[in-house]
């Protein structure tokens, strides 16, 4: 979905071409099959091989995975997963990202007083 998102629309070979470690071509032909029955990419009509493009924007697909996760790793609770990640000693996060973190709360805060 990546090569999909960064290129805009892919074919086979394209997407055989930047996967690592030399997928075939029925495999790859396979997952883009998989994917448009899924809904994660569409159809593209046109002469030649078949062309994939994202079904939804970057960001909507994003949200629904994340929500995605949410139910399936922590019962639904951000406040589970954002704690998992602040304490996992492979999150590295600066004292920059830790303040961009905070001004995010406080604007989610903020947000949700005016409801």
């Amino acid at each position: 979905m990546d090569v999909a998102y960064r290129q805009g629309t892919i074919t086979a070979a394209d997407l055989e071409r930047q996967l690592g470690g030399n997928p075939s071509n029925s495999t790859v032909r396979t997952q883009l099959r998989v994917l448009e029955q899924r809904g994660y990419l569409v159809r593209i009509e046109q002469e030649g091989p078949h062309a994939f493009r994202p079904a939804k924007p970057r960001q909507n697909a994003a949200l629904a995975a994340m929500q995605r996760f949410l139910q399936t790793f922590v019962d639904g609770s951000v406040e589970m997963a954002l704690g998992t990640l602040l304490t996992a000693k492979e999150a590295d996060l600066s004292d920059e990202d830790l303040d961009r973190l905070q001004a995010l709360i406080e604007v989610a805060k903020k947000e949700k007083s005016k409801e």
